[in-house]
């Protein structure tokens, strides 16, 4: 059991971290002519790790819901809410692991006395 919790919060900030820098990619080239923004699936490609994929992520292209003149799809608006809610998700996850060592830190010096 604890094993799996640890996996699984590895897991998830493993997905989140690589969705951060697909997320930062997208909002480093708002600018840039033509280019398409992309993302993941966070919790169709957790669940793919959780089963044991060892394969890259799924990227796909956004669905802008405006395209600039030049082509480009990058909402920055969008894009800043997709890095809180992900940041969110690490946070959360590097919380929920701290809190699980702390545990295991208290149950071995209880023992210990």
């Amino acid at each position: 059991m604890v094993n799996d919790t640890f996996k699984i919060l590895e897991n998830m900030m493993d997905v989140a971290s690589f969705r951060q820098k697909i997320l930062s990619s997208n909002i480093a080239n708002a600018d840039t002519p033509g280019y398409k923004a992309r993302d993941i699936s966070f919790q169709s490609e957790l669940s793919k790790v959780m089963n044991g994929s060892k394969g890259g992520y799924d990227v796909y292209e956004t669905v802008p819901s405006m395209i600039s003149r030049d082509g480009n799809t990058v909402s920055v608006d969008s894009e800043m809410t997709k890095v809180a809610e992900n940041q969110l998700t690490f946070n959360s996850a590097a919380l929920l692991l701290t809190m699980k060592f702390r545990m295991i830190k208290d149950v071995a010096k209880a023992g210990g006395q």
